[in-house]
């Protein structure tokens, strides 16, 4: 079981949500942490609801390499990283058909979803091999990343493509035969600042979305607003899997029924087609 006391964090995503809720846990399990988000109020009313000395806030912007690169120099300089959360994430534009999308939206989900954990690795992996301690990292995917979902295809594309990243890794730092562990995390609906009514949309410039795609965002808001399960609920699972050292963490009941119905499709429709020749 990995020990955390006196360890050192890194949550990027950090000034709300579930990346405030897995600092604050962190901090009650005696880690110092790194809070790292884009500069602004968000942060600086994150940091005063610690007490002196619990976490360290550094404006990060997780799309831009240099400003990661700038992170991880000042965490190898104050002492190094034992937890690497690359959690930080939006939603991008509001529900549409993927061809209506426009390619700004694409790029800048990309941008944060996908090349933000990217540049954590590369700024991050090599510290840690370095310091050749015991290591935790874990990636925020979604349950976007293991099922199908209609009209936020930038999401859902760059979710898919983390948790393929997060098993290549853990492969990786396997074969290496370091001591460090990979967890991708894969939550359902969470009421949070991403998430909720009010979240990270931006107004598109093209046309409104349809009336399909506007049911479906009405039918997740609905969802959300329902949702059982808290931001906090989410980092204390993925607590325990950090002590377990598991792989995947699904933090919904019905997460495996969701994400069986791609291996469903996936075994209904792939019978061998193709036939060698006889001869």
């Amino acid at each position: 079981m990995l020990k955390l006391a006196n360890k050192r964090a890194v949550v990027t995503g950090a000034a709300s949500g579930l990346g405030l809720a897995m600092a604050r846990l962190f901090v009650a399990e005696g880690m110092h942490v790194v809070l790292a988000d884009l500069p602004g109020e968000r942060l600086e009313v994150a940091v005063q609801s610690f007490d002196a000395g619990q976490v360290t806030a550094v404006p990060t912007d997780v799309s831009d390499p240099g400003s990661m690169a700038e992170l991880a120099e000042r965490v190898r300089a104050e002492g190094g990283v034992d937890l690497l959360c690359n959690n930080a994430g939006i939603t991008g534009d509001l529900p549409r058909c993927s061809w209506e999308h426009d390619l700004a939206n694409w790029r800048r989900v990309l941008d944060v979803n996908l090349l933000g954990v990217v540049n954590g690795l590369h700024s991050f992996v090599p510290m840690m091999l370095e310091q050749g301690r015991e290591g935790h990292i874990v990636n925020t995917a979604s349950m976007g990343g293991l099922m199908a979902l209609p009209f936020i295809s930038p999401y859902a594309a760059a979710k898919a493509a983390l948790v393929a990243l997060s098993e290549s890794l853990d492969l990786e730092l396997k074969s290496l035969c370091a001591d460090i562990a990979v967890s991708v995390l894969c939550p359902g609906l969470v009421p949070t600042g991403l998430t909720g009514p009010g979240g990270d949309h931006v107004e598109s410039r093209t046309a409104p979305p349809g009336a399909t795609a506007k049911a479906f965002h009405e039918h997740a808001q609905k969802a959300l607003r329902s949702a059982s399960v808290t931001a906090d609920q989410v980092a204390m699972q993925l607590l325990t899997a950090i002590h377990e050292k598991r792989f995947y963490v699904l933090t919904h009941e019905n997460s495996l029924e969701l994400a069986g119905r791609r291996l469903q499709r996936l075994t209904r429709d792939c019978s061998p087609h193709y036939r060698s020749s006889q001869a």
